[in-house]
């Protein structure tokens, strides 16, 4: 009775254990590759205004001898230096980074923001939202579906997943924290749907600015509160009508979590609103490449994520849970999908899988629970094959990690052949060099083929 009542409970708590206890292991903040690559730009806001008091950066010119950091600034049209990535980011790691850096002086250790305590407290932060982000989950799966078939579905997302990458190995990119801000803004998102209150709009502006200013592509997510439980405009009409006041009260909640971004952006730029990604924030709308996004060996969703064709399959059997998801789910997946790959470098450089469709994962649980639950009943051998292949999908995806993290499954140049030449296996294979192909980032840059 006890198991059944908690089994999702207790896989959450396995969960964080695995990922806790493989992240330890990894040490990847003892070897100092945590606050790297688009993480640096991310982090860069928080020594630079609690430690340095300089958003302007000039205190790089007076760093120590052996500074082992790294500071990259981009130059804004008027010369100022700028940060490309918003700080999002670095608002959530606030409460981590604030005792790392106690922490390393009441210790002696190097306090300039980039010594191995600033790194372990990103760490620290990304199991803790990990956590939070499958808390979330699972209230929402358990409002319509079984114990077990949460439990398993929590089960898949991590570990069937490049979710589970993005938390041991690389913890500071954006996606855990997308994913968890996403799945509490889809949970609050049905209480206000159910009954709209002063404080879960508000609730709901301060997600949607925070998951903005992380990812400001993720504000589709707005899909949501527009559609779930809609079937008709004059429906739509309907709730924009009798709810703008909590919609107003939401969009002054957003706006005040987004005005220190834009402060910034006016105090370096001369701009309130400004693409700080500049010439690498390019997207090609009339030439998205949503097959290659989904089906190429390069970094196919579908090829190194299969367990996702389960939740695209789910998403026929949704309505018999709650048919108001169906329609929203489709709309914003299909913006979504979209958008993300009609940037210039749709394969999102070097990353394991499609990194971006991580952000999603709190939203396509739904329909992989209810692809589960439609088994539920079936069966006993019909139970067994989906099971054995929900385990060699879970396999499989620990396998491609390790493959990633020793480079043997390249991390942008993969194509059939190679990904074939190296399947299910730990060592390389003749040739390998000819069979990968680098692609042109230049040429890609300029929207033109990256062979």
């Amino acid at each position: 009775m006890f198991f059944n009542r908690n089994f999702s409970k207790l896989i959450i708590g396995l969960l964080i254990v695995i990922c806790a206890w493989f992240g330890k292991n990894l040490d990847t903040w003892g070897k100092n590759k945590v606050i790297d690559n688009d993480v640096v730009s991310y982090y860069a806001y928080l020594p630079a205004g609690i430690i340095f008091h300089d958003l302007n950066f000039n205190f790089i010119k007076d760093l120590p001898a052996g500074f082992t950091g790294k500071i990259w600034v981009g130059t804004a049209p008027n010369g100022k230096p700028i940060l490309r990535m918003t700080m999002g980011l670095a608002i959530l790691w606030l409460p981590f980074f604030l005792p790392a850096h106690l922490f390393s002086k009441l210790m002696g250790i190097e306090a300039l923001g980039y010594s191995w305590p600033y790194s372990l407290s990103i760490f620290a932060a990304t199991i803790f939202y990990l956590f939070l982000g499958l808390l979330f989950l699972r209230k929402i799966l358990l409002k319509y579906f079984s114990e077990i078939v949460t439990g398993i579905t929590l089960l898949l997302i991590v570990l069937a997943t490049n979710l589970m990458y993005y938390t041991i190995s690389e913890p500071g990119m954006s996606h855990v924290y997308s994913f968890t801000l996403i799945t509490i803004f889809l949970y609050t998102t049905l209480k206000w749907v159910e009954r709209p209150t002063l404080l879960s709009s508000f609730i709901l502006g301060i997600l949607a600015g925070l998951i903005v200013l992380i990812r400001p592509v993720n504000g589709l997510v707005l899909v949501f509160p527009a559609l779930i439980s809609i079937s008709s405009f004059s429906e739509f009409y309907q709730r924009l009508l009798n709810r703008w006041k909590f919609i107003l009260v939401a969009g002054v909640a957003a706006v005040l979590i987004v005005m220190p971004q834009l402060i910034y952006w006016k105090m370096q730029t001369g701009q309130m609103f400004f693409n700080s990604y500049m010439d690498q924030g390019r997207f090609y709308f009339t030439n998205p490449h949503v097959f290659d996004g989904l089906f190429s060996f390069r970094k196919g969703w579908f090829i190194y994520t299969p367990v996702m064709l389960f939740s695209m399959v789910g998403l026929f059997f949704l309505k018999r849970h709650f048919i108001g998801f169906t329609l929203a789910i489709l709309i914003f997946m299909a913006l979504f999908v979209y958008v993300i790959y009609s940037w210039w470098c749709w394969w999102y450089g070097g990353s394991f899988g499609s990194r971006p469709m991580i952000d999603t994962y709190g939203l396509m649980a739904i329909p992989l629970a209810a692809f589960l639950a439609a088994f539920t009943n079936k069966s006993f051998w019909k139970q067994g094959v989906v099971g054995l292949l929900l385990v060699l999908m879970i396999a499989l995806n620990q396998i491609q990690m390790n493959q990633y993290r020793t480079s043997l499954l390249h991390w942008d140049s993969m194509t059939r052949k190679a990904y074939f030449s190296i399947f299910l296996k730990r060592n390389w294979p003749e040739g390998y060099d000819k069979m990968i192909q680098i692609p042109d980032y230049e040429k890609a840059l300029k929207g033109e083929n990256e062979y």
